[in-house]
């Protein structure tokens, strides 16, 4: 004969089914985030080729001449900034745009300006579009998920420090790619804990499969 179930013992498993259906769908969305930041997909640019210590290894064995890689060209990176509508900054870029080739870096500065009357922490994410050439787009060093805390009438300018994978040039779905937007957005850290907004939270280096390497110094400034 068949087990026969009764009321209390079907309602139970019918809760535990619904407790781990619920522990997955928030689990889901960090681990979507975490899949970005290592492969680049949705946009999402990853720290170096591979992340962790090769990161740098591979900022190390750029080619010394770009110009030599079959089918170089220029690219040109172009910034869009973005704020939270609760974080009274303005947060610009120093310059509107860069040009360089697959294979070399570049030094670029962002400015944020605290308007308000009281010190505010925030927290920047970033994400590069063509969503296709996220993979592409290494950050050696960036203040992305760092926490900027300005007092008020404060500024500051931020560097970011890349280069484009010289495999952007054999991949053919860039043959037709000569411009990228590296776009941040600014959020207002909470007034606690100073970390990122919680529908963010699985944005922030702990959650990344690979936990970058100390960056190398940065050049100096021209």
């Amino acid at each position: 004969s068949q087990p026969r179930w009764d009321n209390e013992t079907l309602g139970a498993a019918c809760a535990g089914v619904a407790i781990v259906c619920l522990g997955l769908s928030y689990a889901a969305v960090p681990l979507y985030r975490m899949f970005c930041q290592a492969t680049g997909y949705g946009g999402t640019v990853r720290t170096g080729k591979d992340g962790g210590g090769d990161a740098n290894a591979r900022y190390a064995n750029l080619p010394a001449d770009p110009t030599s890689l079959a089918r170089n060209r220029p690219i040109r990176i172009t910034f869009n900034t973005d704020m939270a509508a609760n974080l009274p900054w303005r947060f610009k870029p120093t310059q509107p745009h860069v040009t360089l080739r697959a294979g070399e870096t570049a030094l670029c500065f962002f400015r944020a300006t605290n308007l308000s009357d009281e010190p505010i922490v925030g927290v920047a994410t970033y994400n590069v579009t063509p969503m296709r050439a996220g993979q592409y787009f290494n950050k050696v060093q960036c203040f992305c998920f760092d926490q900027q805390r300005l007092l008020p009438n404060e500024s500051v300018d931020m560097p970011v420090f890349f280069y484009i994978d010289p495999d952007f040039l054999e991949d053919p779905n860039m043959a037709g790619i000569n411009t990228l937007t590296l776009s941040y957005t600014f959020f207002r850290a909470d007034r606690e804990t100073h970390r990122l907004p919680e529908y963010l939270q699985g944005q922030e280096p702990g959650a990344r499969l690979h936990n970058p390497a100390p960056a190398p110094p940065l050049p100096a400034a021209a």
